[in-house]
């Protein structure tokens, strides 16, 4: 019962009938109601032909003398026609007399009243609940009226005398009714047709919604590679499953970077592991020398920090993404956190006999200064590591361009094989020997700078350099230069 009373289906259903009920009834009573008054309106018509037949039949006068009937311009004195009919009923044309005969449905009837109430002539089928208008002298009034299924005509003249004239409706209050039955029988039929028509367009309108329900069942059920059919006519629901389909594939691409980030994970934290163990069970199986317990110790030790490493990268690389766009912004240089990455890794730098060559301008933008000082070190602790030959020389500039603050780190070092360029933002991605292993990194450097740049609304990219060794760009949204966060540092040499 619940799945029925919340069904889109439904609802839609129940408010298609609902208005389409409300608009027919409407429609029907507009339609009656003007049939009535075009009904009305033309038996008023024939009932003033019938009154004025009446008076004209009625209203003769001897003037000089000939009879002959009174109109606007031989009208009768006042009281004239009273007198003539308290003098005695005239005769009424056989022709009118014919139209005030009988009770069948339909008839017509009048009645003639003095001031006092006297009847002074009527036809013999007159009702018996006639009421008249009141007489005042010198005043004429007139009125039609319905009353107990009949149509009247009522006047009230100067003289005092009173009329009514009427007719019998029950021929066109039949009809009306039939009308009615007709008029009700249709708009029911119209309804029921409309409902018929409702229940296909709303089951038309929600079945992409459940080929979208089905769809994301399926997926929820495990089958990611699962999409969306988008061939439609770029309707609403179409345009949701384009955005539904765009935010599956990015929820897969997640996951399988989470399944790939597991499983590399796993395979690195596997090794230091396995070493240990090995170590430990292989020392434990007899006793050992003092040199050979502190040969097993280091070697746990190293593997232990190798393990502590690889755990704080997997740490904050987590941070990095769940920390989003969304983090907290304030004015930094760029040029300040190159130089500032530069001092802490200078030791690394002589240790290598590499050379830091800075040109270094300002370049200011919104950020968080520790996340974008800790992208600077990465990238300047990624070209000392990996480069392979003393002398060399590791160059770090930055500036800001085109409104953007820009930033590179290059190296004269082997640079990175062109089929590898594409995966080196990757987790634990290893190019080859020459460019890994030897310093003990995690492999993570680089995909948590790609986070970082990512959250800042950037991009970075690697490319070889014409003659040898690689170069890291990074390009952020720029900042208006302010005092507190801008220094000036020029091109230097250090190392």
């Amino acid at each position: 019962m619940s799945a029925f009373l919340y069904s889109i289906r439904w609802r839609v259903q129940a408010w298609h009938g609902l208005i389409l009920f409300v608009v027919i009834l409407a429609f029907c009573l507009t339609a009656y109601r003007l049939a009535w008054d075009n009904q009305l309106r033309r038996i008023d018509r024939d009932l003033v032909r019938v009154d004025r037949a009446l008076f004209h039949a009625l209203l003769a006068r001897d003037q000089a003398g000939k009879t002959g009937p009174a109109d606007d311009k031989n009208p009768l004195p006042p009281g004239r026609l009273i007198e003539m009919l308290r003098a005695g009923p005239p005769a009424i044309p056989a022709d009118q007399a014919a139209v005030f005969r009988g009770t069948e449905p339909g008839y017509a009837y009048f009645s003639l009243r003095d001031g006092e109430g006297q009847t002074l002539l009527e036809s013999p089928n007159v009702p018996a609940d006639l009421a008249f208008l009141p007489a005042v002298p010198g005043d004429f009034s007139e009125e039609i009226r319905t009353r107990e299924g009949r149509r009247e005509s009522l006047r009230s003249g100067p003289d005092r005398l009173r009329s009514v004239v009427g007719v019998d409706l029950t021929p066109e209050l039949e009809s009306l009714h039939r009308f009615a039955l007709s008029l009700a029988a249709v708009g029911l039929g119209v309804w029921l047709l409309g409902l018929l028509g409702g229940w296909w367009l709303a089951g038309r309108a929600i079945r992409p919604i459940e080929t979208i329900s089905r769809t994301a069942t399926r997926i929820a059920d495990g089958n990611l590679t699962e999409r969306i059919d988008t061939t439609g006519t770029d309707s609403e629901l179409d345009q949701l499953s384009h955005v539904l389909n765009r935010t599956f594939d990015r929820l897969h691409a997640a996951f399988e970077r989470q399944k790939q980030f597991t499983a590399d994970a796993s395979h690195e934290l596997r090794t230091p592991v396995t070493v240990l163990l090995a170590e430990t069970q292989r020392i434990l199986k007899r006793d050992r020398t003092a040199e050979e317990y502190r040969a097993v110790i280091v070697t746990c030790q190293d593997h232990a920090v190798r393990m502590r490493q690889l755990t704080e990268s997997l740490l904050l690389l987590a941070r990095q993404e769940s920390a989003g766009p969304a983090q907290p912004r304030e004015a930094c240089d760029l040029a300040t956190l190159l130089g500032d990455a530069a001092a802490r890794l200078q030791p690394l730098a002589d240790a290598r006999q590499l050379r830091l060559q800075l040109d270094l301008h300002p370049a200011p933008c919104l950020g968080d200064p520790a996340a974008l000082s800790m992208l600077a070190g990465n990238l300047v602790a990624n070209a000392i590591q990996h480069h392979d030959r003393p002398g060399g020389c590791v160059r770090l500039a930055c500036a800001q361009r085109e409104g953007r603050a820009v930033c590179s780190v290059s190296d004269d070092g082997p640079g990175i094989p062109p089929a590898d360029l594409p995966h080196i933002f990757e987790r634990f991605y290893r190019v080859d020997k020459s460019r890994t292993g030897r310093s003990g990194h995690t492999g993570l450097g680089l995909a948590i700078a790609k986070t970082i740049v990512e959250n800042h609304a950037g991009d970075i990219t690697a490319t070889n350099n014409p003659d040898r060794g690689v170069c890291f760009s990074v390009r952020l949204p720029g900042a208006d230069p302010s005092p507190s966060c801008v220094k000036e540092s020029g091109g230097s040499t250090a190392g």
